[in-house]
């Protein structure tokens, strides 16, 4: 599926437990003792409603490898977002950074590892308006005042939400004003739905004009993500974009437009299943299993040569295979005593010392033979 870039405005800390630890070595083609090393990229967040150990898990994923998941309260409030985005068809993605080393604890190594994810609050991840399809997005970085909103306070309260917060999509256009000299100088607007809400400095607009005529030149807008807050007496806006010094080179290449149309809100959302278990997983499942299977085997599981050696083990018997093993090796044993036997009163009268040895790895081998025999006796 296609990535869906969240509004990452924020910070969370997501657990990274020695649970991970197999999925986090390969995250890092290994890792040193005492040594911290760091990776930063997207990973996916996906809802896992099929987790047989907890059905409102959101798994942390980088690639292939789980390497954590959300703290379950965070989960819980998450969930209903991200759910919207899966079912639009879509995989939530958000900036991580995780660090990692190995310590030994208890003479045993581990993984030592933290995870933070670069995601807003459950409610600003998502824009209050439609993202314009014809438009290239800029990256976002740090805030940017937009100027003259309150002119568009009346229009701006309309937008404002009652948490009294919400993140929208703006557009920047380049209009021309005439400044307090007399001057006309290119400035640069912010619109919300095509409508003027503010504009940006002087200065500011000097540095995104060459990235707005960029885009136009290939028939897009120029997009920003922005903020707006309000209250009863007062009405602000900003804008959250990337520096023109800080936008990488691909951007002017790909134009992207990575805020991609959602589903209507709703109150819930059909969630595929998503749960693929990890190493840590696998051998829980396989205890659990064993562990269930143990109960169960006196009272239901078949015993005999139908069940499997497994089932016949958990069952308390040792099972026509391993008891024919036994009695093979119960044999050997005696055959290799009465050939030492021989072999000692052969030398009886030759050489004193090989008879003695003969004999007494006769004696150690007939008591294991007869310890092996009373042991398969007991197993049946």
């Amino acid at each position: 599926m296609t990535d869906y870039a969240l509004n990452d405005r924020g910070s969370l800390e997501i657990v990274t437990e020695n649970f991970y630890d197999t999925e986090i070595m390969r995250v890092f083609g290994g890792l040193s003792f005492g040594k911290l090393r760091t990776w930063e990229g997207p990973a996916a967040l996906v809802p896992e409603p099929d987790n047989p150990f907890d059905p409102t898990t959101v798994s942390v994923r980088i690639g292939r490898n789980k390497i954590g998941h959300l703290a379950q309260q965070d989960a819980q409030r998450y969930w209903p977002y991200l759910a919207r985005v899966v079912a639009s068809g879509y995989t939530p993605v958000a900036p991580l950074k995780l660090e990692a080393t190995v310590l030994r604890q208890d003479g045993q190594a581990e993984v030592d590892a933290t995870a933070r994810l670069s995601i807003a609050a459950p409610d600003l991840l998502f824009p209050l308006n439609t993202p314009p399809a014809q438009a290239a997005v800029l990256p976002q970085g740090p805030s940017i005042k937009v100027l003259d909103e309150q002119e568009f306070a009346e229009y701006l309260h309309g937008i404002v939400p009652p948490s009294g917060e919400g993140r929208v999509m703006l557009t920047l256009e380049v209009n021309k004003v005439r400044n307090s000299h007399g001057q006309t100088v290119d400035t640069v607007d912010v619109l919300y739905e095509r409508r003027q809400v503010g504009r940006l400095a002087t200065q500011m607009s000097r540095q995104f004009i060459p990235i707005i005529d960029h885009a136009f030149q290939h028939d897009l807008l120029t997009a920003v993500w922005g903020t707006v807050r309000g209250s009863a007496y007062e009405v602000s806006m900003t804008v959250q974009a990337a520096r023109p010094d800080e936008i990488p080179a691909s951007w002017f290449e790909e134009l992207p437009n990575d805020v991609p149309e959602l589903l209507p809100p709703a109150e819930s959302y059909p969630v595929p299943d998503a749960y693929v278990p990890a190493e840590a997983d696998r051998s829980r499942n396989a205890r659990k299993w064993r562990k269930g299977f143990a109960v169960a085997a006196p009272a239901e599981a078949p015993v005999g040569p139908e069940a499997g050696p497994s089932a016949q083990r958990s069952a308390g018997g040792s099972g026509p295979t391993s008891f024919g093993q036994v009695s093979v090796a119960v044999w050997a044993l005696l055959a290799m005593t009465l050939v030492l036997g021989v072999v000692g009163v052969v030398f009886l009268g030759i050489e004193p010392l090989v008879s003695a040895l003969c004999f007494i790895v006769a004696v150690a081998t007939g008591f294991m033979s007869f310890y092996l025999a009373r042991m398969s006796v007991a197993g049946r």
